[in-house]
């Protein structure tokens, strides 16, 4: 076996840039276009949920997608972030963190890098087979969940209002007592924008809709001064991580309490098989 096929084994992606054809182009770079406009706002949005700064999620997309470039083998596998993981790192390591920013920062970069060494640990002995053991009906009332926990997440945000509560009723009731207070003018361009993806979905399914949507809301914004002075400016750099120097006792704790959170990937990654 030559070195190049070596390395278009271990690398998929340098073997397909070696054939890659022209007429490709076109539609790789609408795909790129319309998946970043997807893609900075979900990460923001998640990073938020997990309970970090949102800049910090657009700086860890970056690195996974052009590994996952080259040494990833599927075009159809999705490997950009998930809520479920999102709000299982804010459950594990709100605890830990003594509510230190610096401190919650290290300890999430610290997590991703154990459920990684996991996940690929669990590869190497293919025990992928395992996640055929998870209940598929337990699964799906989980991920139903996790949809309600994410709308009650964001009911706060689309109506322009400090939520509160713990759980979706509780969030709905506190919404209910700040009625007044709605933002009219969020929550029109959150429910015009909902409807336009729905539209576009039923009536016009091979146009991206994320991208339009994301362009559409971009420019209502920018047309609006008195929204452009409320917006936060995420352009600040990120400092300096640091591995957290913890006893052994947090360590073990740690291990109990964040289980799920590397069963939830395990069972879900490709490299478990």
């Amino acid at each position: 076996m030559t070195i190049g096929k070596r390395c278009e084994n271990f690398a998929p992606g340098f073997g397909l840039l070696s054939d890659y054809q022209r007429t490709w182009l076109r539609g790789d770079v609408l795909a790129g276009i319309t998946v970043a406009a997807y893609l900075v706002p979900q990460v923001m949005a998640y990073a938020a949920l997990a309970g970090l700064p949102p800049v910090s999620g657009l700086w860890a997309s970056l690195a996974p997608l052009v590994i996952y470039a080259f040494l990833g083998s599927s075009r159809q596998l999705s490997v950009g972030p998930e809520s479920t993981t999102a709000l299982m790192t804010a459950t594990v390591l709100a605890p830990l963190a003594a509510g230190d920013p610096g401190r919650y920062a290290a300890l999430a970069a610290t997590l991703a890098l154990l459920v990684g060494v996991v996940c690929l640990a669990a590869g190497l002995v293919k025990l992928g087979v395992l996640a055929n053991l998870l209940s598929h009906p337990v699964l799906i009332g989980y991920m139903g969940g996790v949809g309600i926990t994410m709308v009650g997440s964001q009911i706060g945000a689309i109506t322009g209002t400090k939520n509160s509560g713990d759980d979706f009723i509780a969030q709905v009731k506190s919404l209910a007592g700040q009625f007044e207070h709605i933002r009219w003018p969020t929550l029109v361009l959150a429910a015009s924008s909902l409807a336009l993806l729905a539209a576009l979905g039923r009536w016009a399914p091979r146009m991206p809709g994320p991208l339009v949507a994301v362009a559409v809301a971009t420019v209502a914004v920018s047309a609006l001064p008195s929204a452009n002075s409320s917006l936060p400016s995420w352009t600040r750099s990120l400092r300096g991580s640091r591995f957290p120097v913890c006893p052994m006792s947090t360590w073990v704790s740690w291990g109990r309490s964040s289980c799920p959170q590397w069963v939830w990937p395990w069972s879900r990654s490709p490299t478990t098989y």
